[in-house]
């Protein structure tokens, strides 16, 4: 009504959130670093402000947290969202420890806490296999009755190929939605086999996928992959040809 998409208010709200969550931290910081406290008095004060202000804070974390949950299920999920997702809690993580740390008064000791949340939220990301998880969430969205965003889904990399013959190799799933994902397969499996890359390119995920390629190749040659007169690959679903918009650079 304001003259917004919904897509505006979702990631403006959700920044603006943040950011004040962010720099309410660096204020909270900021003061105990030049707040003089010498009575027991002062001490608690301080740190009853100091919990106030910290759980204020947690307020808006949930709030932008609620409103990324309101954009992935209106347009699903993508990598920079479930990169925001992680993000956002292993901000809240560390806001719980700010708190604690008050209390106990060993607020010193946040420096090292925030560098070994900041190792934590690196790990977490290597450890999800994020393109498999948008592939899950996305076409399990389309199973609700969503559209799928076919051409991001061409635009993940081989970490999500396993997931993809999960999903495709589904009983029930739907007649459409399960051509789109063989579509997708085959265009993976058509150009990986022909991009002849150095033995220094070799990764697990791609020696991976190229097993599973082979072990269904005679599945995925009814979408007749091939090279068209544009010099594109292209795939056949559902009656129809489609081109293969993986990009090189996502792997």
């Amino acid at each position: 009504l304001a003259g917004y998409t919904y897509a505006e208010y979702a990631r403006r709200g959700f920044t603006e959130l943040v950011l004040v969550a962010f720099f309410s931290l660096l204020l909270f910081l900021a003061l105990s670093a030049i707040a003089r406290r010498t009575s027991s008095r002062q001490r608690i004060t301080f740190s009853a402000l100091g919990a106030i202000l910290t759980i204020q804070v947690g307020v808006m974390l949930v709030s932008a947290y609620q409103r990324l949950l309101l954009y992935e299920a209106a347009y699903g999920f993508t990598r920079l969202r479930t990169y925001t997702h992680a993000f956002i809690i292993w901000l809240g993580v560390l806001l719980g420890i700010l708190l604690l740390l008050e209390l106990l008064g060993k607020l010193r000791a946040f420096t090292l806490a925030a560098v070994l949340v900041a190792i934590a939220f690196g790990v977490t990301l290597n450890l999800l296999p994020v393109d498999g998880f948008i592939a899950r969430q996305n076409i399990q969205r389309a199973e609700q009755g969503f559209e799928l965003d076919g051409i991001y889904l061409q635009s993940l990399s081989l970490d999500a190929t396993p997931d993809l013959w999960r999903l495709y190799q589904e009983e029930g799933i739907d007649a459409a939605l399960h051509e789109q994902i063989g579509g997708v397969l085959a265009c993976q499996a058509a150009i990986n086999q022909a991009d002849d890359r150095p033995w220094q390119a070799f990764h697990l995920a791609r020696d991976r996928a190229e097993r599973l390629f082979q072990a269904q190749a005679a599945e995925l040659e009814r979408f007749d992959a091939r090279y068209d007169e544009r010099d594109l690959w292209v795939v056949t679903v559902n009656g129809t040809t489609q081109d293969c918009l993986i990009f090189d650079w996502i792997d």
